[in-house]
């Protein structure tokens, strides 16, 4: 699988700590990933969210799987992209929203093998398949996390290997595999913002 960069990653941070309310243009109600608990700028990311009431109301208290692809988009898409414009553009968050904003442009697949309800903590991570002029490509699976497991401590020394490969422990269960999201930042201008 051929990557194609144009950002540098030896002087990059990363999204690990940042507030997702501040990287993530969505609205409270929308915005569907609560942290980031690894992040490799030009690799990827495992983030992770635990559905609400609203999240969940009205459809037999389980949370849709439109969600979990906006979830994953956000996470994956939107966050890691907005990360590597801004560091490239010298931009805060803020400043770059004002500028611009994402859109999704497609997906190829989606396979769903469990429910994820309320209150159950997942993970989705997601592996950059290609970025470049603002779009991205990125490809990954959700996982539900085992009860009380502390995913900081958990993925403090996770890997790009581990990444690649959804090497997680006992206990995570698959719920969802996204392949080929696709997504793109384009100016406000264009968007009647």
């Amino acid at each position: 699988m051929r990557r194609n960069f144009t950002a540098q990653t030896n002087s990059m941070k990363t999204l690990v700590g940042q507030r997702t309310d501040l990287v993530l243009p969505h609205g409270p109600t929308k915005r569907l990933v609560d942290e980031y608990y690894w992040h490799s700028p030009t690799v990827g990311i495992v983030a992770g969210y635990t559905p609400n009431e609203r999240d969940v109301h009205d459809h037999f208290g389980v949370f849709r799987a439109v969600d979990q692809v906006e979830s994953f988009g956000q996470a994956v898409v939107v966050s890691c992209s907005a990360f590597l414009d801004t560091e490239k553009m010298g931009l805060g968050y803020k400043e770059y929203y004002e500028q611009r904003n994402f859109v999704f442009v497609g997906i190829k697949s989606v396979h769903c093998h469990n429910v994820i309800r309320y209150n159950e903590r997942y993970v989705c991570l997601g592996v950059i398949n290609f970025y470049k002029y603002r779009q991205m490509t990125a490809s990954g699976r959700i996982y539900k996390v085992p009860t009380g497991l502390d995913l900081h401590a958990y993925f403090k020394n996770f890997s790009e290997d581990r990444l690649r490969s959804y090497d997680l422990g006992e206990g995570f269960v698959l719920a969802t595999e996204l392949h080929d999201i696709l997504g793109k930042g384009i100016k406000n201008e264009k968007l009647n913002f």
